[in-house]
């Protein structure tokens, strides 16, 4: 029994042994997975040479399939056929273009020559200008117009209709014929703001006098520059475009007299169609203080006035701005009694133009509470039966109008019987008692 449980033991044993041989060996078996991980990095590598000649080969075959259809059927085909093409057709058109200018560059010398020389004055001198003296003098006033000035706008106001002489419906019939912009420095209110208040007043229209521009920075402090005057015409046909149907409004403007300047103010009037040109005189700006404040002060009004008649003699202006405007030069000592003379002489020199003359109604609000000119003046000028003009010099909106009635009065007691405004630059002549008439009719109804 000992043998035979040794020899079980043995055999188990054996028996085990192998078992465990066996499953060794499967165990060994099984690191295939490492040998499996193996071919993964193989398959890394694989993929990494795979792809690197996958890409090479792909844009050598590519770029040999499309260099070798490029160069054989395309390009030589297309420079064999094109280029004779564009051969044939260069010299064609070259040619043809050639015959073409030939005949136009002489043409445009004949014509470039006189326009040069038709901008310079000083090229008058040359021979070819004084071919064209006669086109090239009166080309210069005209030229720097439209370049500057652009008068196209500023013909769009004269080139309407003018109203018909008699009131509206109603019953409106007067203008007011002196007022300003804030182009001027010295003015408060839009040009609608002014017509809004023409309305109130019993007007028919007004017209915008601001004050011209001036060459070499005369008093540059209350007047519009160069630059602004397109801006002014556009102001004036703003306003009228707003109220258009309700109130006239006209472009005029007030244009400065000061000995020398005449030249340029002939050529400022001729920059747009003005319906009114009012000429003044004004003694505050430090340019004509310095040239002409010599001697006494009588001595100094009686060169202002001289100054009215030149103004009118000049041939410039419709009509003459607050004719005794200078009484406000000290006013403590003003006494018409020592100008009367003066005054006298130079009324009669402006009866002899027919240039008329404004009652200006903003001198009550001036240092002299009067309007301009006094009742004594007015009378000389209805006896010398100079026309008059009514402008309330509005630098305020409120102020358009104001007054009328009392200057209107103060006319009738002067000896005057009509009363005057310009259109188109022409004196339109109305009966006093029928602007009075209108005023107040017109009022009541636009109130």
């Amino acid at each position: 029994m000992s043998k035979s449980k040794s020899t079980q033991k043995k055999a188990a044993r054996g028996k085990a042994r192998p078992a465990t041989r066996g499953k060794s060996k499967k165990v060994a078996s099984k690191p295939i997975p490492k040998k499996k991980a193996r071919p993964t990095p193989a398959r890394k590598t694989v993929l990494k040479k795979k792809p690197a000649p996958v890409k090479k080969a792909a844009p050598a075959k590519s770029a040999a399939k499309k260099k070798a259809p490029a160069p054989k059927p395309v390009a030589k085909k297309s420079v064999a056929k094109v280029l004779p093409k564009k051969a044939q057709t260069s010299p064609a058109k070259v040619s043809a273009v050639k015959p073409a200018q030939a005949p136009l560059k002489p043409s445009p010398k004949p014509v470039t020559k006189p326009q040069v020389s038709a901008k310079p004055v000083v090229a008058a001198k040359s021979a070819t200008a004084v071919k064209t003296a006669p086109a090239t003098v009166a080309t210069p006033k005209q030229a720097p117009a439209p370049a500057a000035i652009a008068p196209a706008p500023a013909k769009k106001g004269p080139s309407q209709p003018l109203p018909a002489s008699g009131p509206t419906k109603s019953g409106a019939l007067f203008y007011d014929s002196h007022m300003h912009t804030p182009l001027c420095k010295h003015a408060w209110g839009e040009p609608e703001e002014y017509a809004q208040q023409a309305l109130k007043a019993g007007l028919k229209g007004i017209i915008f006098t601001c004050h011209c521009p001036m060459p070499n920075g005369f008093w540059p402090t209350v007047r519009m520059s160069e630059s602004e005057f397109d801006t002014y015409v556009a102001l004036v046909q703003r306003a009228a475009d707003a109220f258009k149907g309700k109130l006239d409004i006209r472009l005029g403007i007030e244009s400065e007299y000061y000995p020398g300047c005449e030249e340029y103010i002939t050529q400022l009037h001729q920059r747009a169609d003005f319906h009114y040109v009012l000429g003044a005189v004004h003694w505050q700006a430090k340019e004509y203080l310095n040239k002409y404040e010599t001697g006494t002060i009588e001595n100094f009004r009686r060169t202002y006035f001289d100054h009215l008649a030149k103004s009118a003699e000049s041939g410039l202006y419709d009509c003459i701005a607050h004719p005794d405007l200078v009484k406000n030069y000290h006013p403590d000592s003003w006494c018409f009694a020592i100008v009367k003379n003066t005054v006298s002489t130079v009324l009669d020199r402006i009866a002899a133009t027919g240039v008329a003359m404004e009652l200006n109604t903003s001198g009550l609000n001036k240092s002299y509470s009067e309007m301009n000119p006094g009742l004594e003046m007015l009378r000389m000028m209805a006896d010398r039966k100079i026309p008059i003009v009514v402008g309330s010099d509005s630098h305020r909106a409120v102020r358009v109008g104001e007054h009328f009635v009392t200057a209107l009065n103060h006319l009738t007691e002067a000896g005057y019987e009509k009363v005057s405004y310009f259109l188109n630059r022409q004196r339109i002549d109305l009966k006093i008692s029928d602007v009075l008439a209108s005023l107040k009719k017109a009022a009541d109804h636009n109130a």
